[in-house]
């Protein structure tokens, strides 16, 4: 029983560690590159130009 509740709370702790910092550059944070350029497309289609800056491709199926 002592196993189970350490468990569960040793991976409570895991994911607050996981979650404690969205902005960082590994695999599983937000693709803030990725969301920024994609805004910066929208905005400037909005304003009418012409020469848009390409999306960001993902990397070994990540957006970094």
């Amino acid at each position: 029983m002592v196993g189970l509740i350490s468990y569960t709370f040793f991976g409570l702790d895991t994911i607050g560690d996981e979650i404690e910092d969205p902005f960082a550059l590994l695999p599983n944070s937000l693709p803030l590159d990725a969301i920024s350029r994609r805004i910066e497309i929208d905005l400037r289609d909005a304003l009418g130009e012409t020469d848009l800056p390409e999306m960001l491709q993902p990397v070994d199926y990540c957006l970094l």
